[in-house]
């Protein structure tokens, strides 16, 4: 029996990682959720799964959470890190999830990671401790899979795909008028609002290059991206002598998720398993940067290091949600985050202080830029 731990057990990646524990009930004991409220999803999730203890970010309320163990503020992280648990699995989104991962990575314990931006504002200062994560995200689960099987030496290049999002094929022009409804409504993958918004900017391959580089310890000129509509190649590995190996599987996230839960070994998760002649076929674009200004501003932002990657992801968030509240249009995403960049004047980060420290000097610059 496994002991796991879900942060972000209400979002989209923490209700598929239940699917499968579901599954799986004499294999799992979940021992901690954690949510940044008290929600009916939750509270369900505790009747089913009765965890031994269960995180609450913001609680304002008197809960009652029959024979379970109540956690809340910096401390209840502090203290649920520390705890005898055999893998956390963050499915947190956003920058809420960079305190977890550094306790959880301080403590030398198994992670399991479908946060991103963690991993990128964390990476100047503890990247060392990487070598302890299983992705979640697709694409670097994907890497992570062929990297096992091929020699760091021979790698010449790291492919990571993207659908393109909804507006591969819109004109430049048009993007102007895109609604939030519009480019919440991706073509392949069902996400939270955050990451949806991010893969229709692209930004959301930038920042999976910048994980990229940081996880597996490849420089930035062997990491590139492709534009792949059917999204059924989650990456590939060029090796020196020209072979590529690839990552194929059907649009679930269900399919990272398992292989986590499971490492090193494989289930059969009831997932309707890839038809290729059914499929028919698989196309592959280069980015239209000008179009998508964000994925070689992001890859920039990741090269010059320090506290850039920071400010890059802190920026993202905080423009993802003006627009999503009605406040900016989708273009400025790109032009304001461009601008921030352009003013940083922050030290590079030493410690998990530096840290915060960047992502409220961020903040307050953003406040100022944009209002």
């Amino acid at each position: 029996m496994k002991e796991i731990a879900i942060l972000g057990s209400t979002g989209s990646v923490g209700q598929q990682t239940l699917d499968i524990v579901r599954r799986f009930k004499n294999q799992f004991s979940v021992k901690l959720l954690a949510a940044s409220k008290f929600s009916e999803t939750l509270q369900k999730q505790i009747k089913e799964f009765r965890p031994e203890y269960v995180y609450i970010e913001h609680l304002n309320e008197d809960i009652n959470v029959d024979n379970t163990k109540l956690l809340t503020g910096k401390e209840g992280i502090e203290f649920y890190s520390s705890l005898d648990i055999d893998l956390f699995i963050n499915a947190i989104s956003g920058i809420n999830g960079i305190y977890p991962t550094y306790c959880v990575l301080k403590n030398n314990k198994k992670l399991a990671t479908a946060n991103k931006e963690a991993i990128i504002c964390l990476g100047e200062i503890l990247k060392e401790k990487y070598s302890q994560i299983l992705p979640i995200d697709s694409e670097h689960s994907a890497i992570f899979q062929l990297l096992e099987k091929t020699k760091k030496e021979d790698i010449s290049k790291i492919i990571i795909t993207s659908s393109g999002g909804p507006f591969f094929k819109y004109p430049k022009e048009k993007l102007k008028e895109v609604t939030v409804e519009q480019a919440l409504n991706h073509p392949k993958w069902k996400m939270g609002k955050k990451i949806t918004i991010d893969s229709a900017t692209l930004m959301n391959k930038g920042l999976e290059i910048i994980e990229a580089h940081y996880l597996f310890n490849i420089n930035y000129d062997k990491i590139t991206a492709v534009i792949h509509p059917q999204s059924i190649i989650h990456g590939i590995v060029e090796l020196v002598d020209g072979t590529l190996f690839a990552n194929l599987s059907s649009t679930d996230m269900r399919y990272p998720i398992s292989y986590a839960l499971f490492y090193p070994e494989r289930r059969e998760i009831g997932i309707e398993k890839l038809d290729l002649v059914k499929l028919g076929k698989l196309e592959f674009y280069e980015p239209d940067y000008e179009k998508f200004p964000l994925l070689k501003i992001s890859v920039e932002a990741g090269k010059k290091g320090g506290a850039y990657p920071i400010v890059l992801t802190v920026a993202d968030e905080y423009l993802v949600n003006k627009f999503l509240n009605g406040e900016i249009s989708f273009l400025d995403i790109s032009y304001f985050i461009e601008k921030v960049l352009n003013s940083v004047k922050f030290k590079d980060p030493k410690n998990i202080d530096d840290v915060f420290a960047v992502i409220k000097n961020t903040e307050n610059l953003l406040e100022e830029l944009v209002g």
